[in-house]
């Protein structure tokens, strides 16, 4: 018994610090999970921003392209704001540019063409 003496408290102390130290590496995974979650579910809102200010930009669009060739103007919405500027390019093809900005702040931008009479889209590129 007198060989033993003074073992317990450093294996007790080494397994206490490994424990910690797995305990805080969870912790920090969990923590980079829920940013991840949130700039997703950001992204998400971002998107549906864009698809709303593209329908109400070929509405805009259709109701004032034989009377005005190009235009341009704003959309507000209630998680963000979308810019439209839009061009005649040829006689059957109209080209627009949509800047969506979330209220959280995350910008995204697409340059697309769409067909006049149909109101069809024909191209899309996004904008980075």
């Amino acid at each position: 018994m007198k060989n033993e003496k003074g073992v317990i408290f450093p294996i007790t102390v080494l397994f206490s610090f490994l424990f910690l130290s797995l305990f805080f590496h969870v912790l920090k995974l969990y923590e980079t999970e829920v940013e991840l979650t949130k700039y997703e579910q950001q992204s998400y809102d971002v998107d549906s921003l864009m698809q709303m200010a593209v329908t109400d930009v070929k509405a805009q669009m259709a109701a004032n392209v034989p009377a005005n060739s190009a235009g341009k103007g704003t959309f507000a919405y209630p998680n963000g704001n979308a810019q439209y500027e839009w061009k005649q390019f040829t006689s059957n093809e109209i080209k627009v540019t949509v800047t969506v900005v979330s209220y959280e702040g995350i910008r995204y931008s697409a340059e697309f063409t769409i067909s006049f009479p149909a109101m069809e889209l024909i191209e899309w590129k996004e904008k980075y």
